[in-house]
Protein backbone atom coordinates (compact mmCIF):
# COMPACT_ATOMS: atom_id res chain seq x y z
CA UNK A 1 0.00 0.00 0.00
CA UNK A 2 1.40 3.37 -1.07
CA UNK A 3 0.24 6.98 -1.01
CA UNK A 4 -0.77 7.68 -4.60
CA UNK A 5 -2.57 11.02 -4.60
CA UNK A 6 -3.05 14.02 -2.30
CA UNK A 7 -5.66 16.72 -2.85
CA UNK A 8 -5.54 19.99 -0.92
CA UNK A 9 -8.37 22.50 -0.95
CA UNK A 10 -9.51 25.63 0.85
CA UNK A 11 -13.14 25.59 1.94
CA UNK A 12 -15.02 28.60 3.27
CA UNK A 13 -18.61 29.38 4.23
CA UNK A 14 -20.32 32.69 4.88
CA UNK A 15 -22.15 33.23 8.16
CA UNK A 16 -25.61 34.69 8.58
CA UNK A 17 -24.18 37.27 10.95
CA UNK A 18 -20.67 38.05 12.17
CA UNK A 19 -19.19 37.43 15.60
CA UNK A 20 -16.06 38.81 17.19
CA UNK A 21 -13.31 38.43 19.76
CA UNK A 22 -10.59 40.73 21.03
CA UNK A 23 -8.64 40.90 17.77
CA UNK A 24 -11.30 41.07 15.07
CA UNK A 25 -14.75 40.10 13.80
CA UNK A 26 -15.46 37.43 11.20
CA UNK A 27 -18.36 36.69 8.87
CA UNK A 28 -16.88 33.45 7.46
CA UNK A 29 -15.59 30.07 8.66
CA UNK A 30 -12.86 28.28 6.75
CA UNK A 31 -10.49 25.33 6.84
CA UNK A 32 -7.98 23.54 4.59
CA UNK A 33 -8.88 19.90 3.88
CA UNK A 34 -6.57 17.12 2.68
CA UNK A 35 -7.79 14.02 0.89
CA UNK A 36 -5.14 11.30 0.70
CA UNK A 37 -5.72 8.27 -1.54
CA UNK A 38 -3.68 5.08 -1.65
CA UNK A 39 -2.91 2.89 -4.64
CA UNK A 40 -5.56 0.43 -3.48
CA UNK A 41 -8.25 3.10 -3.17
CA UNK A 42 -8.33 3.76 0.58
CA UNK A 43 -9.05 7.41 1.41
CA UNK A 44 -7.92 9.29 4.50
CA UNK A 45 -8.92 12.78 5.61
CA UNK A 46 -7.04 15.52 7.40
CA UNK A 47 -7.44 19.24 7.95
CA UNK A 48 -5.59 22.30 9.10
CA UNK A 49 -5.86 26.08 9.21
CA UNK A 50 -4.74 28.64 6.66
CA UNK A 51 -5.88 30.86 3.82
CA UNK A 52 -6.53 30.13 0.17
CA UNK A 53 -2.97 31.29 -0.50
CA UNK A 54 -1.69 28.58 1.88
CA UNK A 55 -2.91 25.69 -0.27
CA UNK A 56 0.08 25.39 -2.65
CA UNK A 57 2.56 25.42 0.25
CA UNK A 58 0.60 22.80 2.19
CA UNK A 59 0.49 20.63 -0.94
CA UNK A 60 4.23 21.01 -1.53
CA UNK A 61 5.02 19.75 1.96
CA UNK A 62 2.50 16.92 1.75
CA UNK A 63 3.95 15.85 -1.60
CA UNK A 64 7.03 14.56 0.23
CA UNK A 65 4.87 11.65 1.42
CA UNK A 66 3.73 10.52 -2.05
CA UNK A 67 4.95 6.97 -2.69
CA UNK A 68 5.38 6.17 1.01
CA UNK A 69 3.63 3.38 2.89
CA UNK A 70 0.92 5.28 4.84
CA UNK A 71 1.16 2.86 7.76
CA UNK A 72 4.69 4.12 8.45
CA UNK A 73 3.22 7.09 10.27
CA UNK A 74 6.22 7.92 12.43
CA UNK A 75 8.67 7.64 9.54
CA UNK A 76 6.60 10.00 7.40
CA UNK A 77 6.15 12.47 10.26
CA UNK A 78 9.90 12.77 10.76
CA UNK A 79 10.60 12.83 7.02
CA UNK A 80 8.36 15.88 6.63
CA UNK A 81 9.69 17.48 9.79
CA UNK A 82 13.24 17.08 8.54
CA UNK A 83 12.34 18.57 5.17
CA UNK A 84 10.90 21.78 6.60
CA UNK A 85 13.04 22.07 9.74
CA UNK A 86 15.28 24.87 8.46
CA UNK A 87 12.54 26.69 6.60
CA UNK A 88 12.20 29.16 9.51
CA UNK A 89 8.43 29.10 9.08
CA UNK A 90 8.00 25.61 10.51
CA UNK A 91 5.52 26.79 13.13
CA UNK A 92 3.22 27.93 10.34
CA UNK A 93 2.81 26.18 7.00
CA UNK A 94 5.14 23.26 7.63
CA UNK A 95 3.58 22.20 10.90
CA UNK A 96 0.09 22.70 9.52
CA UNK A 97 0.84 20.43 6.57
CA UNK A 98 2.30 17.76 8.85
CA UNK A 99 -0.75 18.01 11.13
CA UNK A 100 -3.23 17.45 8.31
CA UNK A 101 -1.26 14.64 6.69
CA UNK A 102 -0.64 12.88 10.00
CA UNK A 103 -4.38 12.91 10.68
CA UNK A 104 -5.10 11.41 7.26
CA UNK A 105 -2.51 8.65 7.80
CA UNK A 106 -4.27 7.48 10.97
CA UNK A 107 -7.52 7.43 9.01
CA UNK A 108 -6.00 5.35 6.19
CA UNK A 109 -4.03 2.97 8.40
CA UNK A 110 -7.02 2.40 10.64
CA UNK A 111 -9.28 1.65 7.69
CA UNK A 112 -6.76 -0.75 6.15
CA UNK A 113 -6.15 -2.61 9.43
CA UNK A 114 -9.66 -2.48 10.86
CA UNK A 115 -8.46 -0.49 13.88
CA UNK A 116 -9.52 2.87 15.24
CA UNK A 117 -7.02 5.72 15.42
CA UNK A 118 -7.00 5.36 19.21
CA UNK A 119 -5.94 1.72 18.87
CA UNK A 120 -3.11 2.77 16.58
CA UNK A 121 -2.01 5.34 19.16
CA UNK A 122 -1.69 2.62 21.78
CA UNK A 123 -5.18 1.66 22.86
CA UNK A 124 -7.98 3.71 24.32
CA UNK A 125 -8.07 4.44 28.02
CA UNK A 126 -11.30 6.45 27.81
CA UNK A 127 -14.48 5.63 25.87
CA UNK A 128 -15.71 9.20 26.05
CA UNK A 129 -14.07 12.59 26.49
CA UNK A 130 -15.28 15.47 28.69
CA UNK A 131 -15.96 18.64 26.73
CA UNK A 132 -16.89 22.24 27.39
CA UNK A 133 -18.81 24.64 25.18
CA UNK A 134 -16.94 27.38 23.39
CA UNK A 135 -19.07 30.27 22.24
CA UNK A 136 -20.08 33.47 24.01
CA UNK A 137 -18.33 35.67 21.46
CA UNK A 138 -19.19 39.31 20.91
CA UNK A 139 -22.32 39.65 18.77
CA UNK A 140 -24.89 42.30 17.86
CA UNK A 141 -22.62 45.28 18.54
CA UNK A 142 -21.43 43.83 21.87
CA UNK A 143 -24.94 43.38 23.26
CA UNK A 144 -25.19 41.64 26.64
CA UNK A 145 -28.59 39.96 26.29
CA UNK A 146 -27.55 37.49 23.54
CA UNK A 147 -24.51 36.49 25.61
CA UNK A 148 -26.62 35.60 28.63
CA UNK A 149 -29.22 33.79 26.55
CA UNK A 150 -26.50 31.70 24.89
CA UNK A 151 -24.85 30.88 28.22
CA UNK A 152 -28.15 29.76 29.73
CA UNK A 153 -28.72 27.59 26.68
CA UNK A 154 -25.49 25.69 27.26
CA UNK A 155 -26.58 24.94 30.82
CA UNK A 156 -29.90 23.62 29.52
CA UNK A 157 -28.03 21.41 27.03
CA UNK A 158 -26.11 19.79 29.87
CA UNK A 159 -22.67 21.32 29.47
CA UNK A 160 -20.68 21.36 32.70
CA UNK A 161 -18.42 24.17 31.50
CA UNK A 162 -18.21 26.98 28.96
CA UNK A 163 -15.77 29.60 27.75
CA UNK A 164 -16.42 33.24 26.88
CA UNK A 165 -14.47 36.03 25.19
CA UNK A 166 -12.95 39.14 26.75
CA UNK A 167 -10.51 41.80 25.61
CA UNK A 168 -12.47 43.81 23.05
CA UNK A 169 -14.15 46.13 25.54
CA UNK A 170 -13.00 48.13 28.54
CA UNK A 171 -11.90 46.17 31.60
CA UNK A 172 -14.98 47.30 33.50
CA UNK A 173 -17.34 46.29 30.69
CA UNK A 174 -15.77 42.87 30.22
CA UNK A 175 -15.72 42.31 33.98
CA UNK A 176 -19.43 43.07 34.07
CA UNK A 177 -20.03 40.56 31.27
CA UNK A 178 -18.25 37.88 33.30
CA UNK A 179 -20.24 38.78 36.41
CA UNK A 180 -23.56 38.62 34.57
CA UNK A 181 -22.63 35.36 32.86
CA UNK A 182 -21.76 33.75 36.18
CA UNK A 183 -25.09 34.88 37.60
CA UNK A 184 -26.92 33.47 34.57
CA UNK A 185 -25.33 30.00 34.68
CA UNK A 186 -25.18 29.55 38.45
CA UNK A 187 -22.36 28.27 40.60
CA UNK A 188 -22.25 24.63 39.50
CA UNK A 189 -21.04 25.21 35.93
CA UNK A 190 -17.43 25.99 35.16
CA UNK A 191 -16.66 29.29 33.44
CA UNK A 192 -13.46 30.11 31.57
CA UNK A 193 -12.52 33.27 29.66
CA UNK A 194 -10.24 33.91 26.69
CA UNK A 195 -8.51 37.21 25.95
CA UNK A 196 -6.94 36.02 22.67
CA UNK A 197 -3.60 37.69 23.46
CA UNK A 198 -5.11 41.14 24.03
CA UNK A 199 -3.35 42.34 27.22
CA UNK A 200 0.06 43.33 28.47
CA UNK A 201 1.02 41.73 31.83
CA UNK A 202 -0.04 44.69 33.97
CA UNK A 203 -3.46 44.94 32.34
CA UNK A 204 -3.96 41.18 32.45
CA UNK A 205 -3.26 41.11 36.17
CA UNK A 206 -5.52 44.08 36.81
CA UNK A 207 -8.33 42.31 35.00
CA UNK A 208 -7.69 38.97 36.70
CA UNK A 209 -8.02 40.62 40.09
CA UNK A 210 -11.20 42.41 39.02
CA UNK A 211 -12.95 39.10 38.19
CA UNK A 212 -11.28 36.72 40.65
CA UNK A 213 -14.36 36.43 42.86
CA UNK A 214 -16.46 34.80 40.10
CA UNK A 215 -15.04 31.26 40.42
CA UNK A 216 -13.24 31.12 37.07
CA UNK A 217 -11.42 27.98 35.96
CA UNK A 218 -8.81 29.58 33.70
CA UNK A 219 -7.66 32.77 31.99
CA UNK A 220 -6.75 31.90 28.40
CA UNK A 221 -4.08 33.66 26.34
CA UNK A 222 -3.75 36.76 28.51
CA UNK A 223 -0.76 38.07 26.51
CA UNK A 224 0.87 37.50 23.12
CA UNK A 225 1.15 33.74 22.73
CA UNK A 226 4.92 33.68 22.16
CA UNK A 227 5.81 36.36 24.71
CA UNK A 228 6.98 33.90 27.34
CA UNK A 229 8.17 36.56 29.76
CA UNK A 230 4.81 38.34 29.74
CA UNK A 231 2.85 35.11 30.14
CA UNK A 232 5.13 33.94 32.94
CA UNK A 233 4.59 37.17 34.86
CA UNK A 234 0.84 36.66 34.64
CA UNK A 235 1.07 32.96 35.50
CA UNK A 236 3.05 33.69 38.67
CA UNK A 237 0.82 36.50 39.94
CA UNK A 238 -2.68 35.81 38.64
CA UNK A 239 -5.31 34.61 41.15
CA UNK A 240 -6.76 32.55 38.27
CA UNK A 241 -4.85 29.71 36.50
CA UNK A 242 -3.60 30.68 33.05
CA UNK A 243 -3.71 28.72 29.81
CA UNK A 244 -2.32 28.96 26.29
CA UNK A 245 -0.44 27.24 23.51
CA UNK A 246 -3.02 26.81 20.74
CA UNK A 247 -0.65 28.39 18.20
CA UNK A 248 2.44 26.39 19.24
CA UNK A 249 3.74 23.51 17.14
CA UNK A 250 5.51 20.26 18.05
CA UNK A 251 7.08 19.08 21.28
CA UNK A 252 10.05 21.40 20.79
CA UNK A 253 7.94 24.54 21.10
CA UNK A 254 6.26 23.18 24.22
CA UNK A 255 9.31 21.82 26.05
CA UNK A 256 10.71 25.03 27.52
CA UNK A 257 7.23 26.38 28.22
CA UNK A 258 6.34 23.23 30.13
CA UNK A 259 9.62 23.26 32.03
CA UNK A 260 9.21 26.94 32.93
CA UNK A 261 5.47 26.58 33.57
CA UNK A 262 4.68 29.49 31.28
CA UNK A 263 1.04 28.44 31.59
CA UNK A 264 -0.78 26.34 34.18
CA UNK A 265 -2.70 24.63 31.36
CA UNK A 266 -1.54 23.95 27.80
CA UNK A 267 -3.95 23.86 24.87
CA UNK A 268 -2.37 22.49 21.69
CA UNK A 269 -4.53 22.29 18.58
CA UNK A 270 -4.35 19.06 16.59
CA UNK A 271 -4.48 21.07 13.33
CA UNK A 272 -1.19 22.81 14.12
CA UNK A 273 0.71 20.91 16.80
CA UNK A 274 1.63 18.07 14.44
CA UNK A 275 -1.47 15.89 14.21
CA UNK A 276 -2.48 12.98 16.47
CA UNK A 277 1.11 11.73 16.73
CA UNK A 278 2.45 14.94 18.20
CA UNK A 279 -0.67 15.71 20.21
CA UNK A 280 -0.15 12.41 22.01
CA UNK A 281 3.52 13.14 22.67
CA UNK A 282 2.84 16.64 23.98
CA UNK A 283 0.09 15.28 26.21
CA UNK A 284 2.46 12.81 27.83
CA UNK A 285 5.06 15.54 28.27
CA UNK A 286 2.53 17.78 30.01
CA UNK A 287 1.74 15.00 32.44
CA UNK A 288 5.42 14.57 33.27
CA UNK A 289 5.76 18.29 33.96
CA UNK A 290 2.57 18.44 36.03
CA UNK A 291 0.86 20.87 33.66
CA UNK A 292 -2.79 20.33 32.74
CA UNK A 293 -3.54 19.38 29.12
CA UNK A 294 -6.84 20.67 27.70
CA UNK A 295 -6.60 20.89 23.88
CA UNK A 296 -7.98 23.63 21.67
CA UNK A 297 -10.45 22.95 18.85
CA UNK A 298 -11.94 25.21 16.17
CA UNK A 299 -12.23 23.02 13.07
CA UNK A 300 -14.68 20.49 11.62
CA UNK A 301 -15.59 16.91 12.46
CA UNK A 302 -12.34 15.71 10.87
CA UNK A 303 -10.06 17.32 13.44
CA UNK A 304 -12.58 16.86 16.25
CA UNK A 305 -12.57 13.10 15.66
CA UNK A 306 -8.77 13.14 15.60
CA UNK A 307 -8.66 15.05 18.88
CA UNK A 308 -11.08 12.61 20.51
CA UNK A 309 -8.85 9.68 19.54
CA UNK A 310 -5.77 11.47 20.87
CA UNK A 311 -7.40 12.17 24.21
CA UNK A 312 -8.77 8.63 24.41
CA UNK A 313 -5.19 7.41 24.99
CA UNK A 314 -4.18 10.22 27.39
CA UNK A 315 -3.69 8.90 30.95
CA UNK A 316 -5.20 10.76 33.87
CA UNK A 317 -2.95 13.44 35.28
CA UNK A 318 -2.38 12.01 38.74
CA UNK A 319 -2.50 8.49 40.02
CA UNK A 320 -5.93 7.85 41.47
CA UNK A 321 -9.02 5.73 41.20
CA UNK A 322 -11.42 8.35 39.83
CA UNK A 323 -11.32 10.42 36.65
CA UNK A 324 -12.20 14.02 37.48
CA UNK A 325 -12.53 16.37 34.49
CA UNK A 326 -10.55 19.60 34.81
CA UNK A 327 -8.48 18.06 37.62
CA UNK A 328 -6.83 14.87 36.45
CA UNK A 329 -8.76 14.18 33.22
CA UNK A 330 -8.21 16.35 30.15
CA UNK A 331 -11.15 18.28 28.75
CA UNK A 332 -11.60 19.15 25.08
CA UNK A 333 -12.92 22.37 23.65
CA UNK A 334 -16.20 21.83 21.77
CA UNK A 335 -16.84 24.78 19.47
CA UNK A 336 -20.52 25.73 19.36
CA UNK A 337 -20.26 28.84 17.19
CA UNK A 338 -21.90 28.83 13.74
CA UNK A 339 -19.89 26.82 11.19
CA UNK A 340 -21.80 25.67 8.08
CA UNK A 341 -18.93 23.41 7.01
CA UNK A 342 -18.61 21.65 10.36
CA UNK A 343 -22.38 21.29 10.59
CA UNK A 344 -22.63 19.44 7.26
CA UNK A 345 -19.28 17.85 6.38
CA UNK A 346 -19.02 14.68 8.46
CA UNK A 347 -21.11 11.82 9.71
CA UNK A 348 -21.56 11.36 12.59
CA UNK A 349 -22.24 14.93 13.62
CA UNK A 350 -20.76 14.93 17.10
CA UNK A 351 -22.99 15.76 20.04
CA UNK A 352 -22.48 15.71 23.78
CA UNK A 353 -24.38 14.06 26.59
CA UNK A 354 -23.69 15.14 30.16
CA UNK A 355 -20.79 17.18 28.77
CA UNK A 356 -19.03 14.14 27.26
CA UNK A 357 -18.57 12.97 23.66
CA UNK A 358 -18.20 9.30 22.76
CA UNK A 359 -14.96 8.39 20.97
CA UNK A 360 -15.65 6.70 17.60
CA UNK A 361 -14.87 2.99 17.61
CA UNK A 362 -15.00 2.21 13.89
CA UNK A 363 -11.78 2.00 11.82
CA UNK A 364 -9.66 5.08 11.25
CA UNK A 365 -11.09 8.35 12.47
CA UNK A 366 -14.55 6.77 12.50
CA UNK A 367 -16.17 9.40 10.29
CA UNK A 368 -17.52 9.68 6.76
CA UNK A 369 -16.93 12.86 4.76
CA UNK A 370 -19.64 14.22 2.45
CA UNK A 371 -17.62 15.27 -0.59
CA UNK A 372 -20.57 17.18 -2.04
CA UNK A 373 -20.25 19.55 0.92
CA UNK A 374 -16.56 20.02 0.13
CA UNK A 375 -17.40 20.84 -3.47
CA UNK A 376 -20.05 23.34 -2.41
CA UNK A 377 -17.71 25.27 -0.14
CA UNK A 378 -14.44 24.96 -2.08
CA UNK A 379 -12.88 28.30 -2.97
CA UNK A 380 -10.11 28.52 -5.55
CA UNK A 381 -8.14 25.71 -7.13
CA UNK A 382 -7.87 22.21 -5.69
CA UNK A 383 -4.15 21.39 -5.76
CA UNK A 384 -3.52 17.75 -6.68
CA UNK A 385 -0.16 16.05 -6.30
CA UNK A 386 0.50 12.49 -7.44
CA UNK A 387 4.25 12.49 -8.01
CA UNK A 388 6.93 12.16 -5.32
CA UNK A 389 8.90 15.23 -4.35
CA UNK A 390 12.25 15.47 -6.11
CA UNK A 391 13.85 16.94 -3.01
CA UNK A 392 13.55 20.64 -3.73
CA UNK A 393 13.31 23.14 -0.89
CA UNK A 394 9.69 23.31 0.16
CA UNK A 395 9.65 26.89 1.41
Amino acid sequence: MRIERIEVRFVEAELDKPFGWSQRWTDVRSVIVLKVTTDDGIVGWGETYGSQDSVPGIATVAQIAVGEDPSHIGKIWHKLHRAVYQSHVFAKGGANAISALDTALYDITGKSSGKSAAELLGGRIHDSIPVYATGLYYVDNYALAPLLEEASGYVEQGFSGMKMKVGAMSLAEDAERIKKTREAIGGDVRLMFDANESYDPSTALTFANMVADHDLTWFEEPCASRDDQANKIVQERSPIPTSGGESLSTRWEFTSRLANRTFDIIQPDICGVGGPSEMHRVGLMSQAFGVKFNPHFWGTGISFAAALHSLAVQPIGQIGQTNIPYHNESVLEFDQTPHPIRENLTEPFFTQSDSRVVVPSTPGLGIEVDESVLERFTRGEVVVTDKPSVGQRVF
